[in-house]
């Protein structure tokens, strides 16, 4: 019986170590995939306000060429909208879902390569 008792708390060691090295695979991959999540929302808001700025000034320098206080900030917000338009219409057509699909796609093949 002492080698079956051996044999058994040396199985049920193998195992607990096993389950131990699953969760911190687990909690590797999770941590990785945060990280990227959050530098893309970092770079994400980054991007924003470079963008808002850049619209303001934009629009003031059309005001400044046409001579008027609002008709600069409104071709910038025409232009925006046209580019809404655009975007809706290929919300419509599922081409958009299917780029950010492989996209993440991508990424995930990208966090599992990185950790190998």
């Amino acid at each position: 019986m002492s080698l079956i008792n051996k044999l058994l708390d040396k199985l049920t060691e193998y195992l607990r170590l096993k389950g131990e090295k699953l969760k911190l695979d687990i909690i590797a991959q999770v941590s990785r995939l945060l990280a990227h999540v959050l530098a893309f929302l970092f770079l994400g808001i980054i991007a924003f306000f470079l963008f808002i700025f850049l619209s303001l000034a934009a629009g003031a320098y059309l005001n400044v060429l046409l001579e008027s206080e609002y008709y600069g900030h409104l071709i910038v917000a025409g232009v925006y909208l046209i580019l809404l338009i655009i975007i809706f219409l290929l919300l419509r057509t599922n081409r958009i879902q299917n780029w950010l699909e492989s996209v993440f796609i991508n990424i995930s093949e990208n966090i599992d390569t990185d950790e190998q």
